[in-house]
């Protein structure tokens, strides 16, 4: 991988929770100025869950962090197990650490697409390995202050022949959320986990096909918006902080066509930085609408061309 990488993600949320506090009884994560927030762990978790869906564990596409039961007592196995498993390691293999520590280095990486990608921290009896991956995300927050809305909920359980149980609860979701990540590709790091160019569409789809699996009750009706990755020209060069200078029109939204997002203070960073950036790749739905220089625009990559980038579709 030569060039790095700034990632724009927008995805929205509509009565739907997109990441529960339990320190709060589960209420969607707010900040204290009432904008909602998603952690960069619940992002990753949607694009493991995306990989174990379609690539059911092929090599190179597996995923580390991820619930495996063992087979003969329906434990859960831990880290080192999956670890242990994967490079068939047996009893008294720390006898030979630094052979292992060699081997984690570079066989789970190259095994684990979620290593590759996001890093790990992997301890075994005598071999830890700690690798920091290419690909890390900041913590996510609405352009809109939404409102959370409670219901009561009743389940039902049978317990026996014209027996039923029944218990109370509620569940909080928010109006409409439009949610902005902001990440990072580092080609610097990714030497250190073998991620390369070739690998970046498994990340692309994780992002955008895994947003749109989400089908439980509470993450339903999760939608992504726009992927945009800002390519450099120069080893290590980065605009920075490119997702905060996103906004939206006035107002409080309740759907995706109540949205218009403001892309003024964006363009005109990215344009002060022109000559340093290669390219930049797009990925958006067609319903989001954006604002630029007072006019209504239907697509990002046409007011990015009109400004002189390469644009490529992800």
């Amino acid at each position: 991988m030569k060039n790095r990488r700034e990632i724009i993600f927008l995805y929205d949320v509509k009565d739907a929770n997109p990441n529960g506090d339990p320190d709060e009884g589960n209420r969607p994560r707010m900040d204290s100025e009432g904008y909602n927030v998603v952690t960069d762990v619940r992002l990753k978790r949607t694009v493991r869950d995306y990989w174990i869906q379609k690539y059911n564990g092929a090599k190179g596409k597996d995923v580390l962090v991820k619930r495996v039961e063992k087979a003969d007592d329906k434990t859960i196995m831990s880290m080192g197990d999956l670890i242990k498993q994967a490079l068939g390691l047996e009893e008294g293999y720390e006898k030979k650490a630094r052979e292992v520590i060699t081997r984690i280095t570079k066989e789970v990486p190259a095994t684990f697409a979620d290593v590759r990608f996001f890093g790990a921290a992997i301890t075994l009896k005598g071999a830890n390995v700690s690798m920091t991956g290419p690909v890390q995300f900041g913590i996510g927050r609405s352009l809109n202050k939404p409102g959370i809305k409670t219901y009561s909920i009743t389940t039902t359980f049978a317990a026996g022949d014209n027996a039923q149980q029944g218990t109370f609860g509620e569940t909080n979701v928010v109006d409409y959320s439009l949610l902005a990540f902001g990440g990072i590709v580092s080609e610097t790091t990714a030497k250190d986990t073998g991620l390369s160019d070739e690998d970046l569409p498994l990340l692309w789809d994780g992002l955008w096909l895994g947003t749109k699996n989400l089908n439980t009750r509470s993450k339903f009706n999760h939608s992504p918006r726009l992927l945009m990755s800002v390519v450099s020209k120069e080893s290590e060069f980065q605009v920075g902080g490119l997702y905060r200078l996103l906004s939206i029109e006035e107002g409080e939204p309740k759907d995706v066509q109540d949205v218009a997002v403001v892309t003024d203070e964006l363009l005109d960073r990215l344009v002060e930085f022109k000559d340093s950036i290669d390219r930049i790749e797009l990925k958006e739905d067609s319903m989001l609408t954006y604002s630029y220089k007072g006019e209504r625009k239907d697509s990002l990559a046409g007011i990015l061309t009109d400004e002189g980038f390469k644009v490529e579709s992800l």
